[in-house]
């Protein structure tokens, strides 16, 4: 396992408080995050955000992916900025709707909630989840349950008050490693190997499969996650699809509706799925399921409603590999006339204690980078607020060696070449940057929009015509350290 389950008096806080720590890195990711890879990249009261890389792992068949763990998260996340300190939050209800089937192509998805309505038990909430070019993908709500903790935790010892350095692997994350391909075409894999589920049964009526309740599945506390535990109903009932459909056909899901009953504790026992198909009219046909664990007790109860449609070409339809990204160059002022004034080998010594800072700020913002630019750095990340983060951070700390940057950052669709990146986004980004006054970072109105909600404070510097690109764009400055 890896990451942390907070502590006790991690929920002395209030639950935004608990999210904006997670979002700010002054908290370390929890194993359900290494686990999915994803990241939560803005809340503010009543929303949240949240990105996740589609990863070859979640497919379950036909290059299909299942988006309720992700669903369900974004669903808790936002009725949990709305959670008093010392109090429990906990997803009740869940009912998604594909608006487009989600596969293996989409690359990465964005999912943004919201709250419809807060009581003193119960919260309703919904999400809307996009792919990478912005298309709506699916639509969820769900309802949490808010109770107090008993007994109420301790206060911090300490405030999360620093930022913190997550630990590096030497392998990457579960989601993000290589599927084998003695996996591939198997009736569980890739989803079902991801989360260590073996079949017990699966017919044309009905199939089983357990799952070990690991502390892989944890979120925030030491307790298997709901959307996890959904995901294994979703992927067990998907076992009795080649036996309902013909060779040349698929099964699409509609919508998928899910009461969570109870909890399950990671103690590594199994949690058993079982799915029985209790309708078929034609090309449509209902899937009802439950989970038990260990002892008998029931999770959830789950009802899916799916349509078989003719088989297509598993081909993507995008001749590149393209994804949603923010994207920072920096790069410093006047190096030439510092060079000239410290000498060469003074001027040496000042651009490797540079680098390294800003790498070091890079690793602890999550960021990647992409490559150097003579005195400067390309940078990406899967969040607008990282971003700007990390550059908040380098320009802070080149400050001490006497060095000032200039950064400009942007958030759009990228095009991955290998290890670089290319495209009108990072166009964009390194006109931006060109834009800015020295020890100044600027941001385009799309990361404006993507962190609004946020504590950031930004100035508006204008509308700006940009080099190489048509129309005018509205430029912000990032202020200073508050």
């Amino acid at each position: 396992m890896r990451g942390l389950i907070p502590g006790p008096s991690f929920f002395s806080l209030s639950g935004l408080e608990q999210l904006r720590a997670y979002v700010q890195m002054r908290q370390p990711s929890t194993p359900h995050c290494h686990l999915l890879g994803y990241r939560a990249t803005q809340v503010s009261s009543g929303s949240a955000v949240l990105s996740l890389p589609i990863s070859p792992w979640f497919e379950i068949q036909d290059g299909f992916v299942d988006l309720t763990a992700i669903a369900e998260l974004s669903v808790y996340l936002a009725a949990a900025t709305a959670a008093p300190p010392a109090t429990l939050v906990r997803t009740v209800t869940l009912s998604l709707r594909y608006l487009r089937p989600c596969t293996v192509d989409d690359e990465s998805v964005i999912a943004r909630s919201r709250i419809l309505h807060a009581g003193s038990s119960f919260t309703t909430a919904e999400t809307l989840i996009e792919d990478s070019l912005g298309r709506a993908v699916a639509h969820a709500t769900g309802s949490t349950l808010t109770a107090p903790i008993d007994p109420p935790p301790p206060p911090l010892s300490h405030p999360l008050d620093e930022r913190i350095e997550e630990p590096v692997y030497a392998s990457p994350a579960p989601s993000r490693r290589s599927v084998p391909s003695s996996l591939q075409g198997t009736a569980l894999a890739p989803a079902g190997a991801l989360l260590g589920m073996d079949t017990v049964e699966a017919s044309a009526t009905r199939a089983v499969t357990t799952m070990p309740a690991t502390e892989w599945f944890c979120n925030t506390h030491r307790e298997v996650e709901a959307g996890i535990a959904a995901t294994q109903g979703t992927v067990t009932a998907a076992l009795v699809h080649p036996y309902l459909l013909d060779s040349n056909q698929r099964a699409v899901t509609f919508e998928t509706s899910t009461s969570f009953l109870g909890t399950a504790m990671p103690d590594g026992r199994p949690l058993t799925s079982t799915a029985t198909v209790t309708t078929r009219k034609d090309d449509i046909f209902i899937i009802e399921g439950d989970s038990v664990d260990a002892d008998g007790q029931q999770i959830l109860v789950a009802r899916g409603t799916l349509m078989a449609r003719p088989r297509r070409s598993r081909g993507s339809s995008r001749p590149s590999n393209r994804v949603l990204l923010t994207v920072l160059f920096t790069d410093v002022v006047g190096s030439t006339e510092r060079a000239r004034e410290v000498g060469d080998k003074r001027w040496r010594e000042l651009l490797d204690e540079h680098n390294a800072l800003v790498r070091r700020q890079i690793n602890s913002h999550a960021g990647r980078e992409v490559k150097t630019t003579g005195d400067g750095f390309l940078v990406t990340f899967d969040s607008p607020s990282r971003a700007v983060a990390c550059a908040r951070a380098i320009r802070a700390g080149v400050e001490r060696f006497g060095l000032e940057i200039r950064a400009g950052i942007h958030t759009g669709e990228c095009e991955l070449v290998g290890s670089d990146v290319a495209g009108l986004a990072v166009h964009v980004a390194s006109r931006v940057q060109s834009a800015a006054q020295p020890g100044e970072i600027l941001v385009s109105s799309t990361v404006r929009d993507l962190v609004a909600g946020s504590d950031l404070k930004l100035t508006d510097r204008g509308v700006f015509e940009l080099k190489g690109l048509t129309g005018q764009w509205p430029l912000l400055s990032v202020n200073g350290d508050e």
